[in-house]
């Protein structure tokens, strides 16, 4: 089977980039690269309301460079500015990128602009060879259903449920924080591991259990690292997603899975390594939109949290997990289950 899906028009990209990231952006400017005629890394931004237009432009393509196989971009404005009277709204911003993107050798080779009711080409704006067009073009796309019928789906952000336990969690949580004996190592990561094996052993006591072990840094740290099979020893490749072979990605997803459903017998100020889990693993899949929310939670959960804050530094640095860029080791939701 043919894994390259061909898309054929703006339509087929536009239809894209929602499900690379499994959300429909709004008031966002989206990069996208190419290599050669192939579509490469997807980056999406905050549109640049108020900001300096070279300055925003070259944060960008600082991110964009991670992308070395690089030979060209794409670029989408979703905004509901009004564009009636301005029919190219941060035009400033876009001539400031495109021109660093022409310098750093990505050039710019088209631009549309995306409303919650129609879209368009951003660089023609003659209504008679470039017309607007209505959104159900990009969902009845022939890229879209292709995308759809092979598992791809716009999932979104999936927000951590609320604490649901009772008054005695945090005391229990807090009894099983080992104290970083080798046994207590051990016997934290043979529970981890049988519960990512067996999801449905998870029982209130097993999740405190759980909980408290990944309040160890040096346990919690072991811990992610069981996520992923035929991994190197050293904890810092690990992290960077420097792996021997194709992660295990089903046993990714159960762990993500597992890391909510601790959160829900866990209350806040001791949640942040289960969110600095979930934000690593989508980091590893590719989403560092998703990954720079969950680590900002974190920080929420527990000012000053130091793994989440080196978490963070990856994503602001638009440093890419090493896996995510290899075709034959990166996440891909079809083969996860």
């Amino acid at each position: 089977m043919n894994d390259f899906i061909k898309f054929t028009g703006p339509a087929d990209i536009l239809a894209f980039i929602p499900h690379t990231l499994c959300e429909a952006p709004k008031e966002s400017f989206v990069a996208v690269t190419m290599q050669g005629n192939k579509l490469g890394a997807t980056l999406r931004m905050d549109a640049p309301f108020g900001l300096e237009p070279v300055a925003y432009a070259q944060t960008i393509v600082s991110y964009l460079t991670a992308d070395e196989a690089a030979t060209g971009s794409l670029l989408v404005i979703y905004t509901d500015e009004d564009t009636a009277e301005n029919p190219r709204p941060y035009s400033e911003h876009v001539e400031a990128l495109r021109t660093e993107l022409e310098t750093a050798g990505m050039p710019l080779k088209d631009a549309w602009l995306v409303t919650s009711e129609l879209w368009r080409n951003y660089l023609c704006t003659d209504t008679s060879c470039c017309p607007a067009q209505s959104l159900d073009a990009i969902t009845t796309s022939n890229g879209n259903a292709a995308l759809i019928y092979r598992g791809s789906a716009v999932t979104g952000f999936t927000a951590p449920a609320p604490f649901s336990g009772d008054e005695g969690a945090r005391e229990a949580i807090a009894a099983h924080k080992p104290d970083g004996w080798p046994e207590d190592l051990e016997a934290s990561r043979a529970t981890w591991a049988k519960v990512l094996e067996n999801p449905k052993s998870l029982t209130t006591q097993t999740a405190h259990e759980l909980a408290g072990a990944l309040q160890h840094p040096t346990i919690r740290d072991y811990m992610m690292g069981d996520i992923i099979t035929h991994a190197p020893d050293q904890f810092t490749s690990v992290m960077l997603g420097v792996f021997v072979s194709r992660p295990d990605w089903a046993r990714v997803d159960t762990a993500q899975e597992v890391a909510f459903e601790l959160m829900k017998a866990t209350p806040e100020g001791q949640r942040a390594p289960m969110l600095c889990l979930i934000g690593w693993l989508e980091w590893l899949k590719g989403k560092s939109s998703f990954a720079a929310r969950y680590f900002k939670l974190a920080l929420e959960d527990v000012a000053g949290y130091r793994l989440a804050e080196l978490l963070a530094e990856l994503v602001n640095r638009g440093l890419l997990a090493d896996c995510s860029r290899d075709p034959k080791k990166a996440y891909d939701r079809r083969l996860s289950r």
